[in-house]
C-alpha cells in the first residue's frame, strides 16, 4: 500500500502515493481528510465588505470581536453588530485599504492610512490625532508598534516604524523618558508590507526583504537587523504565527521563518504550480491563518481567474510536510470563540435543530469558549470552518512502467473511516509526456473499485462524499505485454 503523500503537483508524478491534484482535501497526522464546509453561525451579516477582523481577550478575560469595514468599526453583541466607530466616522477607506487591529491591555487599537489611528477602551473608538496614521499595527513588550506610516513631522514614510510610549498606547510623542521613538528600515527598498510578533521579537517584512526587531531598552529602544535581502511578504495579512515560527506568502513561493532563517516550503512540491495560478497583481490581498486546533497553516490567495477575490486555498501540515487544497471565498479570517450552545438552545445563536447552524453534533463548535478557525465569507457573514465535510476528490500520480503495458482491474484505498459514497475514474497514457485519456469508471463496492483499463501508465481520480480518513491507495496491475 502506498501511503498518501499529499498534494504535490511539481513532484515526479510516478512517486508512489503522490497526488497531482485534489479538491477540498486537507492533510492530517494520519493522511488526508475532506475539508469542512464554511457554515454561518447565525450572526447578522455586515452591510459593507469586511476590511479586517480581530478576536481578542482583554485583561479582565472578556472576549472581544472587532470588525472593520470601509465606513465603520463594529463589535459583536449577541447575534448582531454594534457600531462603535465613534466621532471619526464615517470613514472612507481606499479600494484595497484594510484596517490594522491589535489589542493592548484593555484597549483596542485600529488604524489605516486614510482614517488614522483609533483607540477604544470598553466603548466607542476615539481618534488619536497625535499618533501616526499606520498601515500595520502590532503589540508586544508593553508597546504598540506602527509601521508604514504618515504623520505631520515625517510625512509619508512607507519604510518607517514607530513605537508608542511604554505602557501607554495613547502617547506617541517621541521622548527618552517614555521610550516612544521612531526609525526607518532603509537597508532594502520598498515599503513595509507586514509585521508580526514572534516571541519577544517583532518580524517586519517588505516585499523582498525580512527584518528582525529586538527590544534593547534606552536609548535605542528597538534594534532592527535585516536577515534576508531577497524574500519578503506580499501583504499585511499574509503571515501567520504558530508561536514558534511564521508561515507567510512571498512573491514566488510560500515560506517559513523561525527567527533565524527564511526557508521555502513549497519548492519542489507546488511552487511552480503556485506561480502559474496566482494573480500577481492582487497578491497583496492574500491572507494566512494558523489553525491551532488542527495544527494547519491556511493560505488564501487570488487566482488569475478570480477577479482579485481570494478564491484559492492551500493547507499545509508542518509536522508531516504535506499539502492539501480547500478553496473558499473569504474576506477576513479570525479565531472565533463560540458561546455556550446546544441544539436545545442555550445561546442567542441557536434555538432549535432546524434553525441552528449546519454543524455536526460532535463538533468543537458546541464547546463553550472553544476557539475555532472562522472568518467572513463573500456575503460578509461570520462563518466557522467546522461544518460537515463537503464533497472532495483527489487525482493520483501515475502508476506503471515505460517498457510494458499493464492491465488494472482493481483500485483499493486504505481508509480509517469510509466515505458515504465514492466513485473512481481511470485514465491511461502510453507516454509520460502525453495527456491522460479517460479509460474506465467504477463505483466503490466491496471496499474497492473494479477498474478495466490497459496502458503503460494509469492515473485515477476519486470523488467522495461524507467524512473519511484516507491513508493510502494501491492499484492492482497485471502484465499485459511488452512493446
Amino acid at each position: 500500500m502506498n501511503k498518501v503523500l499529499g498534494f504535490a503537483p511539481d513532484s515526479d508524478p510516478t512517486t508512489p502515493g503522490l497526488l497531482v491534484d485534489c479538491e477540498n482535501l486537507i492533510p492530517s497526522e494520519l493522511g488526508m481528510r475532506p475539508g469542512p464546509t464554511i457554515t454561518p453561525v447565525g450572526v447578522a451579516p455586515l452591510v459593507q465588505d469586511v476590511r479586517g477582523a480581530m478576536a481578542a481577550i482583554d485583561l479582565n478575560g472578556n472576549r472581544l470581536a472587532i470588525v472593520g469595514t470601509q465606513a465603520g468599526l463594529f463589535t459583536l453583541s449577541g447575534n448582531s453588530w454594534g457600531d462603535i466607530s465613534g466621532a471619526g466616522a464615517p470613514f472612507s477607506l481606499g479600494n484595497d485599504e484594510r484596517w490594522a487591529l491589535t489589542q493592548f491591555a484593555n484597549s483596542t487599537m485600529a488604524s489605516c492610512r486614510s482614517a488614522g489611528m483609533q483607540m477604544a477602551t470598553g466603548g466607542h473608538f476615539v481618534p488619536l490625532d497625535a499618533a501616526p496614521k499606520a498601515k500595520i499595527l502590532a503589540s508586544l513588550k508593553g508597546f504598540v508598534m506602527a509601521f508604514n506610516t504618515q504623520d505631520s513631522t515625517y510625512g509619508d514614510s512607507p519604510d518607517r516604524w514607530w513605537c508608542s510610549a511604554y505602557l501607554n498606547a495613547a502617547d506617541w510623542t517621541p521622548s527618552v523618558a517614555t521610550l516612544c521613538t521612531t526609525g526607518r528600515l532603509v537597508e532594502s527598498g520598498g515599503e513595509i508590507t507586514a509585521a508580526h510578533r514572534l516571541g519577544d521579537d517583532i518580524i517586519v517584512y517588505k516585499r523582498r526583504s525580512t527584518f528582525v526587531g529586538r527590544y534593547t531598552g534606552p536609548a535605542e529602544v528597538w534594534n532592527f537587523t535585516q536577515v534576508d535581502s531577497d524574500v519578503g511578504c506580499v501583504g499585511q495579512d499574509a503571515v501567520c504565527d504558530t508561536g514558534k515560527a511564521h508561515f507567510f506568502i512571498g512573491d514566488d513561493d510560500i515560506y517559513s521563518f523561525d527567527g533565524v532563517q527564511v526557508r521555502p516550503i513549497g519548492r519542489g512540491v507546488l511552487r511552480d504550480w503556485f506561480v502559474q495560478v496566482r494573480d500577481p497583481k492582487s497578491m497583496h490581498r492574500s491572507q494566512a491563518f494558523w489553525d491551532k486546533q488542527n495544527q494547519l497553516a491556511w493560505f488564501f490567495f487570488p487566482s488569475v481567474r478570480g477577479g482579485g477575490e481570494l478564491d484559492f486555498g492551500l493547507v499545509y501540515h508542518p509536522s508531516t510536510n504535506k499539502w492539501g487544497r480547500a478553496n473558499n471565498y473569504i474576506r477576513a479570517l479570525v479565531r472565533y470563540a463560540s458561546p455556550a450552545a446546544s441544539y436545545d438552545g442555550g445561546s442567542e445563536l441557536v434555538s432549535d435543530y432546524d434553525s441552528g447552524p449546519s454543524i455536526d453534533y460532535d463538533s468543537p463548535f458546541w464547546a463553550e469558549s472553544q476557539e475555532l478557525m472562522s472568518g467572513f465569507d463573500a456575503q460578509n457573514r461570520l462563518v466557522t470552518f467546522s461544518g460537515v465535510p463537503g464533497p472532495s476528490s483527489f487525482t493520483s500520480g501515475d502508476f506503471g512502467d515505460e517498457d510494458q503495458h499493464t492491465l488494472c482491474d482493481r483500485l483499493v484505498l486504505r481508509l480509517k473511516e469510509a466515505p458515504a459514497s465514492a466513485w473512481a475514474t481511470g485514465y491511461t497514457k502510453d507516454d509520460g509526456g502525453q495527456e491522460a485519456r479517460q479509460a474506465s469508471m467504477a463505483i466503490r463496492d466491496d471496499a474497492a473499485f473494479d477498474m478495466r483499463q490497459r496502458g503503460r501508465w494509469h492515473r485515477f481520480r476519486v470523488d467522495m462524499t461524507g467524512d473519511y480518513a484516507l491513508i493510502g491507495l494501491r492499484p492492482r496491475l497485471k502484465q499485459a505485454g511488452y512493446r
